[in-house]
């Protein structure tokens, strides 16, 4: 037993550090999903793209590997492409965090990403081979906020708030730090902002989703930071938990960060999210929100209901 085990921690270890390139993820999806990612898709953008828009789809973990990541990837990339808002490019190489690449893209959106991802899994053991990775690890990190303060978008789903949560500057950006997901079952979910751009997809209604759904870290995802667009109906089900946030817990956003925008939706841990239309719909219209293409308000909600 004690080796089934040990073989089983090495499998998972290596399953999260291990590196993918866009073609070796696709490759992955297998066809009859292809065809439901394909029927599910929007036939337009919500928005006019203001120019040729190219995205960053960035799926590197340094920590738990969601088994969603491959049709993830190629959803949205089927998504940019089919509705002509954006040309994706899909990564798991920290280096597109270099300035000179990084520069090329319009919008970052992190795919269940989780850990620190500029960061070796383990760091050297010499003092100069230490310093030099975390010297590299904080570059990278001040590239990406540079790239979103000068007015480029930063999107996310599901686990792109299990990463780097201990980075304020990240936790800013993104919108929240996640804490736990008590819940994986289907839920009811309120549509918040009935008449916001990015949820006009709803029709003014709700929607309900089986998903494994996040609570965030009491200081984050509040809606004085943010502009809430989507939480859990607690008048459809039990909220009720020992954790501080009074009943009150979001799912999609929207914000400012310097002259940049951000959204987030924490749906995505299973495959089929990512052949949902609705959702499709919604993270369309707000990563359109994100490469400033669809006007909407980012501003806080203010109240959490």
């Amino acid at each position: 037993m004690l080796r089934k085990l040990t073989l089983f921690a090495a499998a998972v270890s290596v399953c999260c550090s291990v590196v993918f390139s866009g073609a070796e993820l696709f490759a992955q999806v297998k066809p009859d999903i292809i065809e439901k990612i394909n029927a599910a898709l929007p036939k337009s953008a919500p928005a006019k793209a203001k120019k040729a828009r190219k995205v960053l789809i960035f799926s590197k973990t340094n920590g738990f590997r969601h088994g969603s990541i491959a049709v993830g990837a190629k959803s949205l990339a089927m998504l940019g492409e089919k509705t002509g808002a954006y040309t994706a490019v899909h990564s798991e190489d920290d280096s597109m965090f270099e300035a000179d690449k990084l520069k090329e893209f319009d919008a970052v959106i992190m795919l269940n990403t989780t850990g620190e991802l500029f960061r070796p899994r383990r760091l050297p053991k010499d003092a100069e081979g230490k310093k030099a990775a975390l010297e590299r690890e904080e570059r990278l990190k001040k590239n990406l906020v540079d790239f979103v303060k000068s007015g480029k978008g930063l999107a996310g789903t599901h686990s792109g708030t299990d990463t780097y949560k201990n980075w304020k500057d990240y936790n800013d950006m993104m919108g929240g730090a996640f804490a736990g997901h008590p819940w994986h079952q289907l839920v009811p979910i309120k549509n918040l902002e009935p008449d916001h751009a990015v949820n006009k997809c709803f029709d003014g209604k709700g929607l309900e989703v089986k998903d494994e759904i996040y609570q965030f870290r009491l200081k984050t995802a509040l809606p004085t930071d943010r502009r809430m667009l989507l939480a859990l109906d607690g008048s459809k089900m039990n909220l009720k938990r020992n954790d501080g946030r009074k009943e009150f817990y979001p799912i999609s956003w929207v914000s400012t960060y310097g002259k940049g925008r951000t959204f987030y939706c924490s749906l995505g841990h299973r495959n089929e999210i990512y052949y949902n239309p609705l959702v499709l719909q919604h993270y369309l219209a707000g990563f359109q929100y994100a490469l400033g293409d669809l006007p909407a308000d980012g501003s806080p909600t203010a109240s959490g209901k």
